[in-house]
């Protein structure tokens, strides 16, 4: 039977064949040939597109098409109704081709939308795993039939007679082009986005672009073997689905992510993520909270000062030392006076009310003018240093 039919004449033939399934296969597809040129033909006298309404009522219904056919090729007519294993057969292959189409793209669908990378590999593989198995069950429910027996089971025949009303809802030239120039196009971004997620988990560029290229050629690859094997659909209409959920998804996010990207890539400048907060409260240098201040003088010896702003309020901030950490909340917990005093804790990392120690030295060798940054190395505690002293400040480069 030619495949290349579409719309009402492949679901005409469809029922004709059915009403013709109790012949020899030999024989069967012998007629089905002739039908098929018949149909061609009589689909080409018309304007547009024939609808079923069409059809029978320049050939007559199905069953009266076949009766026809009995009568010039020598057939007894048909006396028993449809085998019930094959509509069985055909009820249980729509069935597993449901499942694989619903179940398993709503967990691909999850897995888009999940909030971390764990249940985006969980509900993926989950969804797929569903798809698959799922669509293998459906063709083997076939037994070895045509893939259109679905649509001789009343189910199938009342859902294709309605998805055809959808169809005819369309203009004419608008299906042409949607089969014509619509079909490749889908295949080709169907491979190249499908691929490219799964290669964009890699990280690497050049696979992902080599991988949405493989991906568009065995997409296309894919649609042309299914024009010429029928249960190949059990699989690529559950992935269509797929596909036209993550499409759209993967578009909004490039958009998104080129609409406001530069936000992350400031934060990230800065130092930060995306969810970046700066601190309320204390003092803050390039986005980073300072819990104490050192100051040297020009000689680079530590000295004691007392800060203020511009407008003559006192930079104050947290006190550290032991009253604070372990109780006396009584006193004043903030102070402009710095260095401020740090508990150093002992050899195990801790401190304790009855030995607690403190100290107001630098944790770092004094820099060189200019201001340099130093890393922090471990001190013992020491004595205050001299107060009094005139702070002067110097950006870091």
């Amino acid at each position: 039977m030619n495949s290349t039919l579409t719309g009402a004449v492949a679901i005409y033939l469809t029922q004709v064949r059915a009403e013709l399934s109790d012949l020899p296969p030999g024989e069967l597809e012998d007629v089905l040939q002739d039908v098929t040129d018949h149909l061609t033909e009589v689909a080409g006298e018309f304007d547009a597109e024939p609808t079923l309404s069409d059809l029978q009522v320049r050939l007559g219904t199905p069953r009266q098409y076949a009766d026809e056919l009995r009568t010039a090729a020598g057939y007894p007519a048909r006396t028993e109704p449809v085998s019930q294993d094959y509509l069985t057969s055909g009820w249980n292959a729509l069935r597993w081709g449901l499942i694989a189409g619903t179940v398993g793209p709503f967990f691909v669908a999850v897995s888009i939308f999940a909030w971390s990378s764990d249940e985006t590999a969980f509900f993926g593989l989950l969804g797929l795993g569903v798809l698959f198995v799922a669509a293998f069950l459906g063709v083997r429910a076939l037994n070895g039939n045509d893939p259109r027996i679905v649509l001789d089971t009343p189910r199938g025949a009342q859902w294709a007679t309605a998805v055809r009303g959808w169809i005819d809802q369309v203009p004419p030239n608008v299906r042409h082009e949607l089969v014509t120039i619509g079909q490749p196009v889908w295949w080709v971004a169907r491979g190249m986005i499908g691929a490219a997620g799964f290669f964009a988990l890699f990280g690497a560029i050049s696979v992902t672009v080599v991988g949405a290229i493989a991906g568009a050629a065995v997409s296309i690859w894919i649609g042309r073997r299914t024009q010429q094997d029928r249960r190949w659909l059990w699989y690529v209409v559950p992935l269509n689905v797929v596909a036209a959920v993550a499409v759209p998804a993967f578009l909004a996010a490039a958009y998104v992510g080129a609409s406001f990207g530069f936000l992350d890539n400031y934060n990230h400048y800065r130092g930060s993520g995306p969810n970046y907060e700066p601190p309320t409260k204390g003092v803050v240098v390039n986005g980073t909270a300072v819990s104490n201040i050192y100051p040297f003088d020009a000689q680079g010896k530590q000295v004691t000062v007392r800060l203020y702003d511009q407008d003559g309020n006192p930079i104050s901030m947290e006190l550290q030392d032991c009253a604070t950490n372990y109780g006396q909340e009584s006193r004043d917990t903030t102070s402009n006076l710095f260095p401020q005093a740090v508990v150093v804790p002992d050899e195990n990392g801790y401190s304790s009310p009855e030995d607690c120690k403190e100290t107001t030295k630098a944790p770092f060798v004094p820099p060189p003018a200019p201001a340099t940054r130093t890393a922090p190395t471990p001190v013992a505690p020491s004595a205050t240093p001299t107060s009094g002293a005139t702070l002067t400040v110097k950006p870091t480069r």
